[in-house]
């Protein structure tokens, strides 16, 4: 079986954008952590009798066949974040292989773009060198995950342009992706990516989509563990007292039995 990698398909596009102050990077996510993806999308269509489905390095079809990926943090030293990650088919069988990135300059393999710093803001690099440090982070917005709102970091980038082809044929193609990272960790939580590309008389068009559906790495912030655990605490410790109090009353009632 041909390997693909997980879930983050990175070109090596360059956004334009004003140089700033990079802030400093810290590691959001720590060894154990892991994320999971139910959700997985992959559409595509083409009247062109030539056209690929492999595209940009991507199988799209083995991706279709793919019923669920997971990516769980196996190191963290200094900036270094190794990570396992898990392709699962629909046939049953797995394809498991292993990468690392440095979330501070974005030196890594098979995991760049996977984990970034944590709380990174609007206008900062996702990382601080090579072609990484010329992606800007749009806006940070609030997105609906599995059990709990959150604070994610996105990025979309798009492209369109159209020419002529000799002797004359029109083109025109369309791209774009978008990126979210969870603000807290710096781990990714969803990213799309859309492709259609009209030359003449065909069109071909794709879609892949990607968005976490488990994960240990954050709780429900409205009732989080040690909350859940003081509200079984103080339950217990009422209804104790409640019992002593109730039994005290009782005895206090209670008629004396002559002797």
């Amino acid at each position: 079986m041909k390997k693909i990698p997980l879930v983050f398909f990175v070109t090596s596009l360059v956004v334009v954008a004003s140089v700033t102050a990079s802030p400093t990077r810290t590691v959001g996510v720590n060894t154990g952590d892991w994320i999971k993806f139910w959700d997985i999308d992959v559409t595509w269509s083409s009247n062109d009798p030539n056209a690929s489905k492999v595209l940009y390095g991507m199988d799209l079809e083995m991706y279709n066949q793919t019923e669920w990926m997971m990516a769980e943090i196996t190191q963290v030293s200094g900036t270094n974040v190794t990570v396992q990650s898990i392709v699962h088919f629909k046939n049953g069988t797995e394809e498991i292989s292993g990468g690392w990135v440095d979330v501070e300059t974005g030196e890594g393999v098979n995991a760049t773009s996977m984990v970034i710093g944590a709380n990174l803001n609007e206008g900062d690099p996702i990382y601080t060198a090579g072609d990484y440090s010329n992606w800007f982070i749009n806006e940070t917005i609030t997105r609906l995950y599995p059990d709990s709102t959150r604070e994610a970091n996105h990025i979309n980038m798009t492209y369109a342009y159209n020419y002529t082809m000799p002797p004359d044929i029109d083109v025109d193609y369309f791209y774009s992706m978008n990126f979210y990272w969870d603000k807290a960790t710096g781990i990714m939580v969803e990213d799309s990516f859309e492709v259609r590309n009209q030359t003449g008389e065909y069109l071909t068009a794709w879609l892949m989509d990607f968005k976490i559906t488990e994960s240990n790495v954050w709780v429900i912030p409205e009732f989080s563990t040690w909350l859940a655990w003081l509200a079984a605490v103080g339950t217990a410790t009422i209804v104790m007292t409640l019992g002593k109090r109730k039994l005290l009353k009782l005895s206090r009632n209670r008629p004396a039995i002559s002797k």
